[in-house]
């Protein structure tokens, strides 16, 4: 008897430690049910359920900030933006036209921009017109990069790459969006009707690009009328 009234005394001395304790760590508004739940646990302990280990704040879930992940897309935009910067510099595009680049089409990827103009420079062209052009015709950085690729591979069979391509693309860069059956159907017109060389069909889309939007069926009679 002696005994156990030796351990209601040490808990209720225990009580108002432990109360200070938590007090000092918790907030205002959690304190109340706090205290409940403590004097719960040290009533229990006291009744016969034994010494229990208290803690007195248990440790906080991490809950994620969605902040964060709104701001993740944006953060991966920008180091993508300023990779696609630094290769056009590489190229050797001035920083105010790397920069003009990405922002002629705002809805077009920083990465389709950079091919696109990839695929401009391994014709031969230097980046000043590349940069006229575009900035002339924002509609190219829509194109479809396969479809680029292709364009830009027909072209050279055409003879129109190392360089050559400078003034077509200036005077009439919707040669790389414009149907390809309408620069063969061109093409086609000046070889079978007009009886040019394949040299001299080269020399004539790279020193007037603008025959590429004549009609072929009337190429023929316009070349003899020049001839005469």
């Amino acid at each position: 008897m002696a005994a156990l009234g030796r351990q209601v005394s040490d808990w209720h001395r225990l009580i108002p430690r432990a109360w200070a304790h938590v007090a000092r760590q918790t907030p205002l508004g959690a304190q109340k049910r706090t205290s409940a739940s403590l004097s719960w646990q040290l009533a229990t302990a006291a009744n016969g359920g034994g010494r229990r280990t208290v803690s007195s704040v248990e440790p906080k879930k991490y809950v994620r900030d969605p902040l964060e992940e709104q701001r993740t897309p944006v953060a991966r935009g920008f180091l993508e933006r300023e990779k696609v910067i630094s290769a056009l510099l590489d190229m050797g595009f001035r920083d105010i036209q790397a920069n003009e680049l990405l922002t002629m089409w705002p809805s077009v990827p920083p990465q389709q921009v950079l091919d696109i103009v990839s695929e401009l420079i391994l014709l031969g062209l230097n980046p000043e017109p590349v940069y006229v052009a575009v900035k002339k015709s924002p509609e190219l950085l829509r194109l479809p990069v396969m479809q680029m690729r292709k364009r830009c591979s027909y072209l050279r069979k055409l003879g129109l790459g190392e360089g050559k391509l400078k003034t077509v693309l200036l005077c009439c860069p919707e040669i790389f969006s414009m149907p390809q059956r309408d620069i063969g159907g061109t093409v086609g017109a000046l070889r079978e009707k007009c009886l040019f060389t394949a040299q001299q069909v080269t020399k004539i889309l790279h020193r007037c690009p603008y025959v590429l939007q004549e009609d072929p069926g009337e190429l023929e009679y316009k070349f003899q009328f020049s001839c005469r």
